[in-house]
């Protein structure tokens, strides 16, 4: 499994997220038009993790064929909940530039 699914080291943690987060843009970007009615509803209820953990599984499938064999649905949900904060982050930026 890939380390930054198994560190609990908060630096660590941190650095992994951004590189992750970072990763991701490009897929969101591509995907964007699938993702953007969930993408709108985590915003609105960023508090609610049953809403995350359905915008995860909804860009789960989406992920490269690697990355699906290397780390399960759970855990990308898991991960996805715990950096919740970053990744709405991320949303906010690419749809403020989509709708530029």
């Amino acid at each position: 499994m890939l380390p930054s699914f198994q560190s609990k080291n908060g630096a660590e943690n941190s650095e992994n997220s951004s590189k992750i987060m970072t990763a991701l843009e490009p897929v969101i970007k591509e995907h964007w038009p699938k993702i953007e009615p969930y993408a709108d509803k985590a915003l609105a209820a960023a508090q609610d993790d049953d809403t995350i953990e359905a915008l995860a599984r909804k860009i789960y499938p989406f992920l490269p064929m690697v990355l699906r064999l290397a780390i399960k649905e759970d855990k990308f949900i898991n991960f996805i909940l715990e950096h919740k904060g970053p990744l709405l982050t991320k949303l906010t930026e690419i749809k403020n530039k989509q709708n530029d």
